[in-house]
């Protein structure tokens, strides 16, 4: 059996046209790859993978409503206490993603006529809270009942790879998915970017668990082809995939027969259509699953031909691929780390910790490197206390747990079950459990931010909350993957204010996230896969406050060393006022 990408419903395998919906069953034929025309000389297609043009034009479509424009209100239709200022659009072919900013106070809940010049409620004056928002066309026929839309808001809060979702605003033309702002993010559909079997096996099984994860609450997402690629964007760098729109999802029908049969088919199609799309940067049922890699191509063809009973089945059959075998020579990190009070404050309140050592795996010695930066608050010697406590609990975490991956899966480890990421998580869960203890016992209002580094072979995991910053230096770029954890962060991300206006505004210092503060803190993770002449910077706001990021990047890349490195930004953060105090360590791979 062969199931249809445009509808999920199964065909016979000589079938050229979909039963169901008509649509064109050829694209799984093999097709000749590109070769020279004889008749025009057109040039045969390169062999070699290429990365295709990161902005490539929008096909034409008719699916796709023209976007609304800048300044448009969205209302729901049976509740006007929610309603969503459009700040810019995003359009993809067959639908269209919003920055939004939600109009509703988030303390006081009190509604904004329209959205205030500085961002702020006219009430309380707390930071309004931007909001992304996916439209795409209403289907025929298929309307969401209001406990169905209730019911997948609760479930997308409780899963790493789908964004937690405030609303579903369904209209007769246009159904409109409202979710929590993302920060730095954007839509896989728009880059076309291909990756290497291990990256895009690691995609998705990360959309893989988030399908596996619906099913278990009786939801399929129910939807193949190119529209269902728009529902996913990427955050983190091009690491981490999550489900953005679940408006397409359906109830999985109880009764276990063919309707039931074919929403899980559709589900597994959806997953291979994906896996092509990350391997190849194109969309399976335009063009030949020839593409594909060899040791990809398995996993499309047995998913098109009905052979995978479930999602997961087809998620433990990713797991039986060997990884890419290790590199002949592995990377070896080199640092620098220095701290100082700044120009303003007698006492450092900012930590730093860093160490290195091997660990034998298959007779090769394997580089690990630990890396933290924490930016204590509090006053008085709390900040100095709080920044030490974290420190000390998640070196000690660390160093204690030694849950490392096996050498030969290390890459597949990191990126698909994310163990050091969990670890780092857990760790300084602890840290912010002992700091809440603290508080209580001492009646003191302590708090850290706290931005960490572990790295493992050539692949770095970084964990953070707060306004602390890990960048990354790589080719001449200087990339920033924390995302601070703080009120002017956002309304940046929602285009109220610019990203000059951050050290002017009223609530620069504010941070909505940090340690010590609450239970069950959010851990931010990220993984990167470093090379050669990669460079990791930490760093507190002491530093990226006084030092605009083209500086920092000039004072790293014109330094001898990593230590020269960190004394250098010390300098230059004193020198522009030195506001605060100041941690910064730099990691370079060798």
């Amino acid at each position: 059996m062969i199931t249809c990408l445009k509808c999920g419903a199964q065909n016979r395998r000589e079938a050229k046209f979909c039963t169901s919906c008509g649509a064109n069953l050829s694209p799984l034929v093999a097709t000749p790859s590109a070769r020279q025309d004889k008749a025009t000389g057109t040039p045969k297609q390169p062999a070699a993978t290429r990365r295709l043009p990161p902005e490539p034009p929008l096909a034409p479509t008719i699916d796709r409503l023209p976007p609304l424009q800048r300044g448009s209100i969205l209302s729901h239709p049976q509740d006007q206490r929610q309603r969503y200022s459009i700040v810019a659009a995003r359009e993809l072919a067959r639908s269209t993603y919003y920055d939004a900013l939600d109009l509703t106070c988030p303390t006081c809940g009190t509604p904004q006529p329209e959205v205030p010049a500085d961002g702020l409620c006219r009430q309380c004056q707390t930071a309004l809270q931007p909001v992304l928002i996916h439209e795409r066309r209403a289907r025929p026929n298929r309307h969401l009942f209001a406990d169905d839309i209730a019911q997948l808001i609760r479930l997308s809060r409780d899963h790493p790879n789908i964004l937690a979702h405030r609303a579903i605003v369904q209209y007769q033309e246009s159904i409109y998915t409202v979710v929590e702002h993302p920060r730095h993010w954007g839509a896989l559909a728009r880059g076309r970017q291909q990756r290497s079997p291990d990256e895009a096996l690691a995609g998705a099984a990360q959309v893989g668990q988030a399908l596996t994860y619906l099913h278990s609450h009786n939801f399929a997402h129910f939807e193949v082809g190119g529209v269902s690629l728009e529902s996913l964007i990427i955050t983190g760098g091009a690491r981490n995939l999550k489900l953005a729109d679940l408006s397409a999802c359906a109830r999985l029908q109880p009764d276990g027969g063919e309707t039931l049969r074919a929403q899980i088919n559709s589900d597994v199609a959806f997953l291979a259509a994906l896996l092509f799309y990350l391997a190849t940067g194109k969309e399976l049922e335009r063009t030949s699953i020839e593409l594909v890699p060899p040791p990809l191509r398995v996993f499309v063809e047995r998913a098109m031909q009905g052979q995978y009973a479930s999602v997961q089945d087809m998620l433990t059959d990713f797991a039986l691929m060997p990884s890419a075998p290790p590199s002949a020579r592995p990377l070896k990190p080199s640092h620098g780390q220095a701290t100082h009070p700044g120009q303003k404050h007698p006492r450092n309140e900012d930590a730093v910790v860093t160490f290195t050592f091997d660990k034998e795996q298959d007779g090769r010695a394997v580089p690990i490197g630990f890396y933290l930066v924490a930016d204590g608050m509090g006053g008085h010697d709390a900040g100095d206390v709080a920044s030490r406590t974290v420190n000390k609990i998640v070196t000690n975490w660390i160093i204690k747990t030694k849950v490392l991956p096996d050498l030969q899966k290390t890459t597949r480890k990191l990126t698909t079950e994310n163990v050091p990421g969990e670890m780092l998580a857990q760790s300084i869960e602890q840290a912010n459990d002992a700091l809440l203890r603290r508080a209580q016992t001492t009646g003191s209002d302590l708090g850290s931010t706290v931005t960490s580094a572990l790295i493992i072979g050539d692949v770095a995991t970084i964990a953070s909350v707060g306004d602390s910053r890990t960048y990354l230096l790589r080719d001449g770029r200087l990339e920033q993957i924390t995302q601070d954890h703080s009120l002017v962060a956002r309304l940046v991300d929602a285009g109220v204010i610019g990203p000059e206006d951050v050290r002017s505004h009223p609530q620069r210092n504010q941070i909505y996230r940090c340690l010590g503060h609450k239970a069950d803190t959010e851990v931010d993770t990220f993984t990167r896969q470093l090379r050669e002449g990669d460079v990791l910077l930490l760093c507190s706001d002491g530093l990226w406050e006084m030092v605009l990021d083209d500086e920092i990047q000039r004072i790293v890349e014109s330094a001898r060393s990593p230590q020269k490195a960190c004394d250098a930004l010390i300098e230059a953060a004193n020198r522009a006022g030195g506001e605060d105090n100041i941690g910064v360590i730099v990691v370079e791979m060798e």
